[in-house]
């Protein structure tokens, strides 16, 4: 063979992809060929590595590159002297001390401790030489022909007078490695003990942990080049070189929405794509196509985040809810919810950075967050609180029905806790199991308000409630309920968040009640569009509906996507939404107007709630909450909300505010009357409640309620101290006669 032959073949051997069994065998070649063979003839071209990025030799196409040598291998290699920490490698070894990833759900077998792993070995080590920024492109051991260590003058965007990579190349990585994918760490730390880790060999093939079991950079790279883009061994569309390892939960099996979503940018804002795949130009890309790389990046990532890649508005990757943000803003996802965040009122997802930090707790765990990430000082809330990007399905809840309280949609793959077991009435639970949301079938442990007990309740903050963001109707401050006590399912009331509500009388009991077989219904929205079938939203609530916590809790413009995500009213409430009434009386979005109704309302209809509302009507015995004034009706208490004059949850005497709002109560009873927790009758303006008694009774008795007699917190003037009401018109004397 001529020596022009040989030549072009070695060449062509270094310019190829090559499988690491076969390295060896070619280094043994360059070394016996020698340093001088590498000299390259202006008249041959190479494939592989010399069409890549990678040769900095005088011809290549390449932005950096020298204009010292045509040679192309000599960048990376040599036969003598090479540094023994790699093969035949040409450069030196700076010692360079690097930021390294850390995660808690990386490694199972050593969480719940964050696993710090240790500094890049073997081939990324190498990679690093260069990409790390520490050592000049063209700084070899053994430079071309007979001379031994120097550096080659480099010409290029990307690097410095020395001739080493920058921050504004796209190649430089730096030594801060906490934004950058892991490298360097045994697979065996997290497989099998993380299950959303698959076991090799991995498909495709190409993609191999190195000789001792190590994932490198080299698992995803071939320095050497490949037939897709960055040097990778496979393609990044679908996230096909992501799922080679990776097996998220729930992501094919659900599947979630942002595995199947064609939902594509609309041009405006920033783009939430950072790669370009399909057809060129980003007019084609969506989820699907984008899957992984749409909300992570394997380089330049949040550093201790999951290596999310969301940008805020003026372009920096930061705080976790950008990364959903991007989408969710109107200009890619059908739902805007980012105006929702810049309400008042709001799980303040823009306020908080870096608390949510789910781990495993044992081996084969899914990732959650411990009790101690939820309380202060770790106390936060995230997108990732309540959604899983994994599982997320698209829709909302059913409103309405027996199986109402169970989780929407777009809440599967999350978690919640439930309480184990309930506690005695009026207590809060100290003991719970995690629950996974995995389907929405009737009988599952999928309620909402399991979610919602995850933060709001002793699971989170023990025996110490944090101060609520809304306060106290005055303004003054206010520790937030425990849900596992407000509405605990053995408390005297409590709207059926857990569990179907006990104000379920009979059919009959009512004689004014349509024969239509639904009970109490007709004191709900159900009958508002009689002939209607199926009745869906609040037309199907009715008294043996269950509820979640966004039926009330939500945005009050209805324009707004549902959730609880932000609101202009206190507590995050939704508004009336039934356009008949004040918008704050949003307890009309269940029960009807027509029955309860305001205090310039004399309902017609009246009997046919067990006491007719408002009390005898708007006579002169009225109650002075709901006669006509400036102190009245809505005004008659500092909640704004007509209903939670007498109905609400139990009054902190001490702090002169109410505690649980409507969620439920186990109140006792006052100095007299019944216990003020029967039908949450202990509301901001009532002291004592005296229930009716049927007209058909022996001896009937009105309903009597004592209310305040100074101005407090929530009660906006002195009232009279009893208001007579009046007889019931069905039983309904003791918890049993209602529960029927």
């Amino acid at each position: 063979m001529k020596k022009r032959e040989i030549l072009k073949a070695i060449l062509s051997a270094c310019s190829r992809k090559r499988p690491p069994a076969a390295k060896a065998g070619f280094y043994m070649t360059v070394a016996v060929v020698g340093a001088g063979v590498f000299a390259l003839s202006a008249g041959l071209t190479l494939a592989g590595v010399g069409a890549t990025k990678h040769n900095f030799g005088s011809l290549s196409t390449a932005e950096i590159k020298t204009s010292d040598t045509t040679e192309i291998c000599v960048f990376c290699h040599t036969p003598h002297n090479a540094n023994p920490s790699g093969p035949i490698w040409n450069k030196q070894d700076q010692g360079s001390t690097y930021n390294v990833y850390e995660s808690q759900s990386l490694a199972a077998t050593l969480s719940p401790n964050a696993p710090t792993l240790g500094q890049p070995t073997g081939s990324s080590k190498l990679c690093l030489a260069c990409h790390d920024g520490t050592v000049a492109v063209g700084s070899l051991l053994n430079m071309p022909g007979k001379k031994m260590a120097g550096s080659m003058a480099m010409t290029g965007a990307g690097i410095d007078v020395s001739g080493k990579l920058t921050a504004a190349s796209t190649a430089f990585i730096g030594t801060d490695l906490r934004d950058d994918h892991p490298i360097s760490f045994a697979y065996s730390l997290s497989y099998p003990g993380n299950p959303e880790l698959k076991g090799g060999p991995f498909t495709p093939a190409e993609i191999k942990l190195d000789r001792t079991g190590k994932v490198q950079c080299t698992s995803c790279h071939d320095p050497h080049g490949t037939d897709f883009p960055k040097f990778l061994v496979a393609g990044m569309e679908s996230g096909s070189i992501c799922i080679a390892c990776h097996d998220k939960r729930y992501w094919a099996t659900l599947p979630s929405a942002h595995k199947t979503s064609t939902k594509v940018w609309n041009g405006t804002g920033n783009n939430p794509w950072e790669i370009d795949m399909g057809a060129p130009g980003f007019a084609d890309d969506n989820p699907a196509l984008q899957s992984c790389f749409a909300c992570h990046k394997s380089h330049g990532g949040l550093a201790g985040k999951p290596l999310l890649g969301g940008k805020n508005l003026v372009g920096q990757i930061v705080d976790e809810e950008w990364t959903c943000l991007n989408c969710h803003n109107g200009n890619a996802a059908t739902k805007n919810i980012e105006p929702a965040f810049s309400n008042i009122y709001k799980h303040d997802v823009k306020g908080v950075f870096g608390g949510h930090v789910p781990s495993r707790q044992l081996p084969g765990d899914p990732a959650r967050e411990a009790p101690s990430r939820l309380a202060a000082p770790n106390r936060h809330v995230e997108c990732a609180d309540c959604h899983n990007p994994h599982g997320i399905v698209e829709g909302n809840h059913a409103v309405g029905g027996v199986n109402g309280n169970i989780v929407a949609p777009n809440l599967l793959g999350n978690w919640g806790v439930k309480p184990t077991p309930w506690p005695a009435a009026g207590s809060y639970a100290m003991s719970y199991t995690a629950v996974d949301f995995n389907n929405t079938i009737p009988g599952s442990d999928n309620l909402e308000g399991y979610l919602c007990l995850k933060c709001h309740s002793y699971y989170a903050f023990g025996t110490t409630p944090p101060y609520t963001p809304s306060q106290n109707a005055d303004g003054s401050p206010a520790l937030e309920s425990d849900l596992s006590a407000s509405m605990n399912v053995n408390n005297a009331s409590y709207h059926p968040v857990f569990a179907q509500g006990k104000n379920r009388p009979l059919v009959g009991a009512n004689p004014f009640w349509p024969a239509n077989g639904l009970g109490l219904t007709n004191t709900f929205r159900y009958m508002d569009i009689p002939g209607i079938t199926p009745r869906t939203g609040f037309y199907n609530m009715t008294h043996t509906s269950t509820v979640t916590c966004s039926d009330c809790h939500g945005s009050d413009m209805t324009s707004d996507p549902k959730g609880v995500h932000g609101s202009s009213s206190k507590w995050i409430l939704r508004a009336n939404e039934t356009n008949i009434g004040s918008t704050k009386n949003f307890c009309y979005n269940c029960h009807r107007r027509d029955v309860y109704g305001d205090e310039d309302y004399n309902p017609p209809l009246a009997n046919q709630s067990r006491v007719s509302h408002p009390v005898d009507g708007l006579s002169a015995s009225a109650s002075d909450f709901y006669r006509n004034g400036p102190n009245t009706g809505n005004n008659s208490n500092r909640y704004g909300i007509l209903c939670m004059t007498c109905h609400g949850g139990s009054f902190d005497a001490a702090g002169g505010a109410m505690k649980d709002g409507s969620h439920g109560s186990n109140a006792p009873a006052g100095a007299t009357g019944d216990p003020l927790g029967y039908r949450m009758m202990n509301g901001a303006c009532v002291t004592e409640h005296t229930r009716a008694t049927t007209s058909t009774a022996l001896t009937p008795t009105r309903a009597q309620m004592t209310f305040r007699n100074s101005v407090d917190a929530v009660c906006n003037n002195s009232a009279l101290s009893i208001t007579i009401g009046n007889y019931a018109n069905y039983d309904c004397n003791n918890i049993a006669d209602c529960s029927n």
